[in-house]
């Protein structure tokens, strides 16, 4: 099983599909999913500062999924780690490095690309509007 979860995040670049295997981890988990609809928001405005001020659309991803994949990922092993009494290495701090890790790396390519890109497009609509 944890075989074809990695494998399954190395494709696709993202690891929400594992939050049935981190419910174990119940405060950690609660702290990725309020984490990341909190940097979701600052980074949402600083992606759009960046396409608006016209920046390279691969820096840009970059620095977006960076951004919010450290955070997330900082504070699910913050917590983890807080509220643990026996720190499991392997189930505890391997597979969710390993997962951060993989997350950091491949999201840019996959979903970064595609949110950079809605979001782009959404901005062009707009000041198109505006400009009527």
């Amino acid at each position: 099983m944890v075989l074809f979860a990695m494998v399954s995040v190395i494709i696709t670049g993202e690891s929400l599909f594992l939050f049935g295997w981190f419910f174990t981890n119940g405060y950690s988990t609660l702290g990725l999913l309020s984490a990341f609809t909190i940097i979701l928001w600052f980074a949402g405005k600083m992606l759009a500062r960046d396409i608006y001020a016209d920046k390279s659309r691969f820096k840009v991803t970059l620095k977006y999924s960076t951004l919010v994949n450290l955070v997330i990922w900082s504070v699910f092993l913050l917590l983890h780690l807080i509220t643990n009494k026996g720190i499991d290495t392997y189930f505890g701090l391997e597979i969710p490095l390993t997962l951060a890790v993989i997350s950091i790396f491949f999201t840019p390519y996959t979903i970064g690309l595609l949110i950079y890109n809605t979001v782009a497009k959404k901005l062009k609509n707009a000041f198109a509007q505006q400009s009527s």
